[in-house]
């Protein structure tokens, strides 16, 4: 489905509906980047944490809401949007890509399997993709169970 302007409206008004039942007062303002599409950033008047929670979590499960609710709303349509909190995922992206190029100096340097710390599945996604992009002859796997479950990168035998 296209992002017209009522699309855009619709997603911001359900964010900021669903923040204020929570007893939150934030601003929501949009940005359509190329690469990512349609990015919705949340600013909380107060703490942040209570939007972001362990990891990401609070805010991983508030864009489910509100993208489940956008798709009923728009009679099952797909519209591609994510949701941030004073740019937490883009930090943490620049993190978590820091974190792999690191590990992956290291392989080179010690020819030993890093091992990174637990993180959501959806961060672990993103570090298998950097891993492949980065070094084609690195492999990385996921290993451990929920909470506590890694990614460990090392070079193909």
């Amino acid at each position: 489905m296209p992002t017209t302007p009522e699309v855009i409206e619709l997603i911001q008004n359900t964010t900021l509906e669903i923040i204020q039942h929570m007893g939150i007062k934030a601003h929501v303002d949009s940005e359509d980047l190329i690469l990512k599409g349609l990015v919705f950033n949340i600013t909380p008047e107060s703490d942040p944490y209570l939007l972001i929670g362990h990891r990401g979590a609070s805010l991983h499960a508030l864009e489910h809401v509100v993208q489940a609710i956008v798709a009923r709303k728009t009679q099952g349509a797909y519209v591609r949007f994510t949701l941030d909190v004073d740019d937490y995922k883009r930090k943490r992206e620049w993190y978590i890509k820091e974190t792999v190029r690191g590990a992956l100096d290291h392989i080179a340097r010690t020819g030993r399997a890093v091992a990174l710390m637990p993180m959501p599945n959806f961060e672990r996604k993103l570090v298998h993709a950097l891993v492949g992009d980065m070094r084609p002859d690195a492999v990385s796997v996921s290993s451990g169970e929920e909470p506590y479950r890694r990614v460990i990168i090392r070079i193909k035998n």
